[in-house]
């Protein structure tokens, strides 16, 4: 790191803070602006479907593609998408229109997808090696959810400020948020120019084009490499039953808080919730410093008791008619989510060399966004023909059995948890 340099945790704290800054203005809103297009609630869980498709597809190429040019030059590429993403949703009129705006976003999520993380886990290790990466990981993670806690407060109380001027332009109420997200975006492009130091090595100095020829032996390589490592493998898995899972409560919590209480009305009730739930991940990530140290940092046994966790508590969220009720179990919820990330990262992470680092993210974000797809199609239906509440008691078996691929690993990591 030269004297010009920022401090790379500084650096990826602030970018990544901003960023999920300005995806939480969009947050607790997005159901109810489609739901505001006309669509309903199963074309709503096939617009996400649509969103997890162009995840999918585009995941692996460009996760390669950060491997072969920098992750910078990539995460660049996401942020453009994401003004266009949002643009497509204003101008949007029916589902086909709304699903093209959900495409580019997927594609936008792909593009960022182990591009600035990658960069991170790299600069730490260069600059820091044999350090803590887990203690580093939850100090970082636990800015990330309060960022899209405070953007999801935000996001809840702009429809109420802007009404007004929204129904006068003609335009749903929510439209402001995506509007205030285009501006900030904008932002973060030029931030991210000046604040992400990249050091590649000149082998990764390819032009766009040498990068999408390279790309295609990049993944190659790097999948080759993850299927055959078990603990890769098992961690994948798991990122497979969270994705299936965790969709039905992405899509749902809206409609259900709707059943639950009248909040046409009271959005900020919307917002309070988001926040509330992404300020319990960020207590999470801090909490899992003190749970590593005490299990003597075997993260699998902290993955695997966080796992069964999240299947009780989302089973007990699916028979809940009280608001009061509904509210504390939701932030429980995200709580034991949060206290899964930096054990989970770090395990990762552990067993990825530099060069295959953003292709294996990309990949295991592939994997999830699969889990996605799948539980954003299952749970749309059952919520629609049974109801939301059956959906989550599937979804929360679901969790449960995903918790397996963990249990697997508490028996096979001793050696590495232990690093």
């Amino acid at each position: 790191m030269t004297e010009q340099d920022p401090n790379p945790l500084t650096a990826y704290i602030v970018n990544q803070s901003l960023h999920w800054f300005i995806v939480g203005i969009g947050f607790p809103i997005m159901v109810l602006f489609v739901l505001a297009k006309g669509l309903s609630l199963f074309e709503s869980g096939a617009v996400i479907a649509t969103y997890s498709a162009a995840a999918i597809l585009l995941e692996l190429p460009t996760g390669g593609l950060s491997d072969t040019i920098g992750r910078k030059k990539v995460y660049l590429l996401s942020v453009a998408f994401m003004i266009l993403s949002d643009l497509a949703l204003l101008l949007s009129w029916d589902f086909a229109s709304v699903a093209l705006a959900a495409f580019i976003m997927g594609s936008a999520r792909a593009l960022s997808s182990g591009s600035i993380d990658a960069w991170f886990v790299d600069e730490f290790k260069r600059t820091q090696p044999g350090g803590n990466l887990q203690r580093v990981l939850a100090k970082a993670g636990a800015f990330m959810p309060i960022s899209i806690g405070v953007g999801s407060f935000v996001g809840g109380l702009l429809p109420l400020a802007f009404a007004g001027p929204m129904k006068g332009a003609g335009l749903s109420i929510y439209s402001i948020n995506y509007l205030v997200a285009i501006g900030l975006w904008a932002f973060q492009f030029l931030f991210t120019v000046v604040i992400i130091h990249e050091h590649l090595d000149p082998s990764r100095k390819a032009g766009m084009m040498d990068g999408i020829r390279k790309t295609p032996e990049q993944i190659a390589i790097s999948v080759k490499f993850g299927l055959r490592n078990s603990v890769i493998f098992a961690l994948i898995l798991a990122a497979v039953g969270l994705g299936f899972s965790l969709a039905s409560v992405e899509l749902l919590w809206q409609p259900r808080v709707q059943e639950i209480m009248d909040v046409s009305q009271q959005t900020w009730v919307l917002g309070a919730l988001a926040a509330g739930y992404f300020f319990a991940a960020s207590i999470g990530n801090l909490a899992s410093m003190p749970v590593c140290h005490l299990l003597r940092q075997r993260y699998a046994v902290v993955l695997s008791l966080a796992r069964i966790g999240l299947g009780v508590v989302l089973f007990a969220l699916a028979l809940q008619s009280s608001i009061f009720l509904f509210a504390g179990l939701y932030i429980l919820l995200y709580f034991l989510l949060g206290t899964e990330e930096s054990p989970g990262a770090t395990l990762f992470n552990h067993q990825v060399p530099s060069q295959y680092r953003s292709t294996l993210m990309s990949f295991n974000s592939l994997m999830l966004q699969v889990g996605v797809l799948g539980g954003s199609i299952v749970m749309g239906y059952l919520a629609s023909s049974i109801s939301i509440s059956f959906a989550w008691q599937v979804a929360a078996v679901a969790l449960l059995v995903s918790a397996l691929p963990y249990l697997f690993l508490v028996r096979r990591t001793k050696a590495v948890d232990a690093k």
